[in-house]
């Protein structure tokens, strides 16, 4: 497939009606991640996420013909070395008809004009270390792969289950 025309794609920052399609991508990607046994989030959970008094993070999302066909879910971090805010980009997805049209690229841009724009000291992601595709489009936007870092995670049981000494 050819790249779109700059005028036909419009990235955007998300806004309240769009939870309902931002979560059915979620699903999608989930599911591509061979992970949909584990969505559990509602759209519910999104509009207090995305949008609520104190929202946990933000997406931007790529509209085509009033359609979303992409989304990138962002959240603040910090790094003690940089002693400043960084951004992470939790999930970048573009359905699948519209890959390899340059919209990955438009959506990882805007994130980083956000980290630009903020003064981010870092912008970062994780990758699966099966998915080439979204491995060579990182590497080709500069991305560096940390090989050495390993993601370690409690997830809702093993939180509630941490020892006590």
């Amino acid at each position: 497939m050819e790249k779109l025309e700059e005028k036909d794609l419009t990235v955007r920052g998300a806004l309240p009606g769009d939870a309902t399609s931002i979560l059915a991508m979620v699903q999608e990607l989930a599911d591509f991640e061979k992970l949909g046994h584990e969505m559990v989030a509602t759209e519910a959970d999104y509009e207090e996420s995305l949008f609520g008094e104190h929202p946990a993070a933000e997406a931007l999302v790529a509209e085509l013909g009033g359609r979303l066909i992409g989304y990138a879910i962002f959240f603040s971090t910090f790094s003690t070395f940089l002693g400043r805010a960084g951004l992470w980009l939790e999930d970048l997805y573009v359905k699948p008809e519209f890959r390899r049209m340059g919209i990955g690229k438009r959506l990882l841009k805007a994130g980083g004009e956000m980290a630009k724009t903020r003064g981010a000291g870092r912008y970062e992601w994780c990758v699966l270390d099966w998915n080439q595709n979204a491995i060579d489009l990182y590497k080709q936007m500069g991305g560096d792969i940390m090989e050495e870092w390993r993601i370690v995670r409690l997830d809702r049981n093993a939180i509630e289950s941490l020892p006590e000494k």
